[in-house]
């Protein structure tokens, strides 16, 4: 055998390698591409649910103090009424 006819069966084998490599090489930043993708679809989705639970809290907080001071409100009430009740039965 000769050089050159050596070098024919691995032409092929270079011909395969070289395909391979270059649908990987296209293959993987599309890959890299998409995931960075879903990556940013998700964020923007876990941000909507974030903000929407914020103010859910943010909802709860202020009626949890507008009942709050109602409740001292009334009970500042209770107390004024009581107390000149408590003066006029004293007084007499």
């Amino acid at each position: 055998m000769t050089a050159p006819e050596q070098q024919r069966p691995n032409q092929p084998l270079n011909t395969k390698k070289i395909i391979l490599l270059a649908s990987l090489g296209l293959l993987i930043p599309v890959f890299l591409v998409s995931m960075a993708f879903l990556a940013v679809n998700s964020d923007a989705k876990n941000q909507e649910k974030y903000k929407q639970q914020q103010a859910e809290m943010i909802a709860r907080i202020k009626a949890r103090e507008a009942a709050e001071q109602q409740q001292a409100q009334q009970q500042a009430q209770q107390q004024a009424d009581a107390n000149p009740a408590a003066s006029e039965a004293v007084a007499p």
